[in-house]
């Protein structure tokens, strides 16, 4: 299973730069937070807009926005902040119309691009979603969260060889990230790729133990290669910290079904289903059923 860390990017030097952006994105947000220093209210304003509150914040760069004495960068930040707090409360639309807006007046700013493709992928829009990403990774060729983005992306269009592809980049650049492990693992055990896959989930719960995404992704990849009394307990480690994952508790049923033990596996299938429908479904797709 994929860490949750794919998606937009707060405007946070230390964010930007964890994620593998460069320090001119960067500069290029954060130029506009120290101007207008001078105007109370439009410094009130900004506090509100980079707000960790989406609600705050909206209200505040909207007053931005609204302002006549906002300057072109002010606006350009205010459409920046204000994207991520619409995403943040899936107002998806709203926060496309942001993004446009940034990248309208400043065409080579690639965390704007990388923002909307993270907006149109959550709409299921995946076509435009890797466009974006393309767009972004053509400006700046080292911006790993973009990369993690067109490999989600690619991965929930089906095509993991794309996926192990984007991955392997973010890897080459951070070879001891764990988060880009784990994904490289869950891909390739979809793919079939098993000792690849677990080589790849060992060293990223060597990086980061007890993870239980990671826990979950070796657990699949033992399922996949038979190993059920090991899928077994990394799913029991997994689901010790998160009884309500539909994924970890159907990879569990499954495991429990082939050790023929029958009332423990209707009981997690019956959960999993109860949470997720199409859990059956999915892991049908990735070869498991």
């Amino acid at each position: 299973m994929n860490w949750k860390v794919t998606g937009i990017v707060t405007v946070s030097v230390l964010c930007l730069i964890g994620f593998g952006a460069t320090i001119y994105a960067a500069i290029n947000i954060a130029r506009s937070i120290i101007m207008n220093q001078d105007n109370p209210t439009l410094a009130q304003n900004r506090l509100q807009c980079n707000s960790t509150n989406p609600d705050v914040s909206i209200r505040g760069c909207s007053a931005i926005l609204q302002s006549s004495s906002a300057t072109d960068a002010d606006r350009t930040y205010a459409h920046f902040q204000r994207g991520l707090s619409y995403e943040h409360n899936g107002d998806l639309d709203h926060a496309i119309e942001d993004d446009t807006a940034v990248i309208k007046v400043a065409p080579t700013e690639a965390m704007a691009y990388n923002n909307r493709g993270f907006a149109y992928q959550r709409k299921n829009d995946l076509d435009h979603a890797i466009a974006d990403y393309d767009q972004a990774l053509r400006l700046v060729p080292e911006l790993n969260l973009a990369w993690i983005n067109r490999s989600d992306a690619y991965s929930l269009k089906g095509d993991y060889l794309h996926a192990i592809d984007d991955i392997n980049h973010v890897i080459k650049l951070q070879p001891k990230n764990p988060v880009a492990l784990n994904n490289r693992c869950y891909y390739r055990a979809i793919a079939g790729q098993l000792e690849d896959a677990l080589a790849d989930c060992n060293q990223s719960l060597l990086l980061k133990p007890g993870v239980g995404a990671t826990l979950d992704s070796r657990a699949f990849t033992y399922l996949k290669m038979k190993k059920y009394d090991l899928a077994i307990a990394d799913y029991d480690a997994a689901i010790g910290q998160d009884g309500n994952r539909a994924p970890w508790l159907y990879g569990r049923g499954l495991a429990r079904r082939a050790k023929h033990d029958l009332p423990g596996s209707s009981a997690d299938i019956a959960a999993a289903l109860k949470i997720d429908s199409g859990i059956a479904e999915r892991f049908r797709k990735y070869g498991v059923s």
